[in-house]
This record gives C-alpha cells, structure tokens and sequence, in this order.
C-alpha cells in the first residue's frame, strides 16, 4: 500500500520521461514514438559523453559533470555497526544562471502568501 501512495505522490511532483515526451509531441504535432527515441538518444548521449569527457556544457541550461566521491567510514544506523564506503563517481548537475533565476521565479510565485499574526 505504502509503495502505491509514494508513486502517486512521485506522480504528482515528478516529470517523467513518458511525460516529457508527450508534451514535446503534442507541442511539435510529431508521433510520440519518434520523439521518444529523440528524448532517449538525447540522454544516451550526455551520460556516453560525460562518462568518456567528465564534464558537458549545455549553454543557457547547465553543467553535467563527473565528481569522484572518496572512500568513506560510515555507520549503520540500525546496528551502530561501522562499515566501510567505497569510492565513487557521480553525475552532478550545477543549473546555468537563465535555469536557476528561472526556478527561483516559479518557486517564489507558486509559493502561499505568508500568514500575518
């Protein structure tokens, strides 16, 4: 039950691929298929390009870069059990100014007004 109620809220609050593709061939009038295998190749080709480059600029959207995270000692929070924490690479994104000013302003309107005392 607890696995339905977190999809439906994932639903609620995520964008999907599925979704992203069907409001790109609903705004081009294209068939959902071939935008599908646009969006696909699109993501395919960041992840190859920054596995094999470490870092990819997309002007006016951002930076995907590839960070190594150091081997680490961390605890288990169930057994209080130390374990060890291999080393690992990343995928990062650090949004361009035109996408952070952009959600800064759709955040600050979606936002409730403040309650007054």
């Amino acid at each position: 039950m607890a696995a339905k109620a977190f999809a439906a809220v994932r639903e609620k609050f995520a964008l999907t691929k599925k979704e992203i593709t069907r409001r790109i061939a609903a705004e081009l009038n294209v068939d959902q298929v071939l935008v599908k295998k646009i969006v696909q190749q699109t993501l395919d080709t960041i992840l190859r390009s920054a596995a094999r480059e470490g870092r990819i600029e997309l002007r006016n959207f951002g930076v995907f870069e590839v960070k190594r995270r150091a081997a680490r000692k961390a605890r288990n929070p169930k057994t209080n059990e130390e374990v060890f924490v291999p080393a690992k690479s990343i995928l990062s994104f650090q949004p361009g100014k035109n996408v952070a000013s952009m959600i800064l302003r759709s955040r600050s309107s979606a936002r409730p007004p403040a309650r007054a005392n």
